[in-house]
C-alpha cells in the first residue's frame, strides 16, 4: 500500500515539466529537433519510455456525443468500430514491460468501461494489472458506467481514475455531451443522475487523491465565473483534484471556443484559485509548457492542460511529450500505433505482439517518435473531421 500511495502523491505532477529551480520546463529549449535531430538511438528511445504514457484505446464506442470530441484523433465514423481483443492488449503491455522502463499506461475510449471485459464483469484487464504493483495505471472515463461494482473493482489497482464531467448544471452538461440532441432530453436525465451517484459513492471511498474531475473549457457555455466555481466547489466537497483543459478545434472556425491562459487564469485566481511561482499566465508560440499546477482552497493539486496541435512548437516537442496512443483495428482484431492525433498515419503492431517479436515492436515504437520528429502536423488548422459533426452553438 505504501507504494500505491507514493503513486498516488506523485500523480498531481506526472504530466508537468519542471526543471531542477521547480520552474516549469518550457519543452522546446531541450527537445532534439531543435538541435537537428531527426533520429533518436536506443539510450534517448529507453528515456522516453521512462517518462510517456501508454495510452490505449480499449473501444471507440461512446454513450456521450460531445461537442468537443477529438475522438482521440480519429474520424467519428470508427465510433462503429469493435472493441480492442483484450488478449492482444495484455500481450503488447508485458512485452513493452518487459523491455522497457515505461511506468504509465493509461486506458481510454471511446468509453472504455463500455468495453465487455468490464461491461459483462469480466475484469481480465484489472486482474492483469495486480502483476505490475508499481506501474502507474490510469482510466480516463465520463463516469456513466463507472458503477460501485466497477469502482470496487479498481481502486485499489488504479493509480489515477480521470472522469470528464464539464459541468455540474445538467443544462450545460447536457449541451457539451448530446451533440444535435443526439440523445432523448430523459435518457440524459438518467445519465446524469447516474453520474451524479457514482461520484457520490467514489468520494466515499478515500480515494480522492487518485479522482480527477476534468472540464473541457469552451467560451461562452462552460467557461463563467458561476461555472467554474461550481465546478470547484465540487471537487473540493469530494476531495477530488480539479482539471481544466483548453479545448482544441476540431474545425477551422472553432478558434472562437477557446479560453486562454490569461483568461482563464485571470477568473480562476478571482473564485481562490492559487498558483505556483512563475506559472506561465499565456500562450506563449514560443514555448510549449503543457501542464501547470494550481490550487483551490483544501482540494488536491489542479491541472491546467494544452495539447496545442498544429503550432510548429508544439509539433517540433510532439514526441518528447504525446501519450504513445494504441488504438484497434476496425474489427477488433488487431492493434496499431497512431503516432500523430491531427494525421490518419497509422503503425500497425498485430503481426510483431503475436510472434512475441520484442525487438520489431521496438523497431516500431522508434519509428513512431521519429516521425513526429519531422513535425508531420506542423501548421495544420482544425483537424479535417467530418462536418456532419460539427458543433454550431445555438
Amino acid at each position: 500500500m505504501k507504494n500505491i500511495n507514493k503513486l498516488i502523491k506523485d500523480e498531481a505532477s506526472a504530466t508537468v515539466r519542471r526543471d531542477e529551480d521547480g520552474c516549469y520546463f518550457d519543452l522546446s529549449k531541450k527537445c532534439l529537433t531543435n538541435f537537428g535531430k531527426k533520429q533518436l538511438n536506443h539510450e534517448q528511445l529507453m528515456n522516453l519510455f521512462s517518462k510517456l504514457r501508454l495510452r490505449i484505446t480499449l473501444t471507440p464506442k461512446c454513450n456521450q456525443w460531445c461537442i468537443f470530441c477529438s475522438n482521440e484523433g480519429l474520424g467519428y465514423e470508427t465510433r462503429c468500430n469493435n472493441e480492442a481483443d483484450i488478449n492482444l492488449v495484455i500481450k503488447l503491455c508485458d512485452m513493452i514491460l518487459k523491455t522497457t522502463p515505461l511506468k504509465s499506461i493509461d486506458f481510454s475510449g471511446g468509453e472504455p468501461l463500455l468495453h465487455s471485459d468490464f461491461n459483462e464483469n469480466i475484469f481480465k484487464l484489472v486482474d492483469w494489472t495486480k502483476k505490475y504493483p508499481r506501474i502507474r495505471f490510469s482510466l480516463h472515463t465520463n463516469g456513466l458506467n463507472l458503477n460501485p461494482d466497477i469502482l470496487n473493482k479498481i481502486k485499489n489497482n488504479f493509480a489515477r481514475i480521470g472522469i470528464t464531467i464539464n459541468s455540474t448544471n445538467f443544462s450545460t452538461w447536457n449541451k457539451m455531451t448530446n451533440l444535435r440532441d443526439k440523445f432523448p432530453l430523459r435518457a440524459q436525465k438518467l445519465k446524469f443522475k447516474n453520474l451524479l451517484e457514482n461520484l457520490e459513492y467514489l468520494s466515499k471511498q478515500g480515494i480522492g487523491e487518485k479522482v480527477f474531475l476534468k472540464s473541457v473549457v469552451m467560451k461562452g457555455i462552460n467557461d463563467g465565473e458561476k461555472e467554474l466555481k461550481k465546478f470547484l466547489e465540487l471537487c473540493r466537497k469530494y476531495n477530488f483534484h480539479p482539471k481544466f483543459l483548453e479545448f482544441e478545434p476540431q474545425y477551422k472556425d472553432q478558434k472562437k471556443f477557446i479560453v486562454g491562459r490569461k483568461e482563464l487564469f485571470s477568473k480562476l485566481k478571482k473564485l481562490g484559485c492559487e498558483f505556483f511561482p512563475k506559472t506561465p499566465y499565456h500562450n506563449n508560440s514560443n514555448c510549449y509548457i503543457p501542464s501547470v499546477n494550481f490550487i483551490y482552497k483544501e482540494t488536491p493539486i489542479g491541472l491546467h492542460s494544452i495539447f496545442g496541435c498544429g503550432k510548429e512548437v508544439v509539433c517540433r516537442c510532439c514526441y518528447d511529450f504525446l501519450c504513445m496512443f494504441v488504438k484497434p483495428h476496425k474489427d477488433g482484431s488487431g492493434l496499431y500505433l497512431k503516432p500523430c492525433s491531427v494525421l490518419d498515419t497509422r503503425i500497425d503492431l498485430t503481426h510483431t505482439i503475436r510472434t512475441t517479436n520484442h525487438n520489431q515492436l521496438l523497431d516500431l515504437f522508434k519509428i513512431s517518435r521519429e516521425y513526429l520528429m519531422l513535425a508531420p502536423g506542423s501548421g495544420i488548422s482544425g483537424w479535417n473531421k467530418d462536418p456532419r459533426f460539427k458543433y454550431e452553438k445555438k
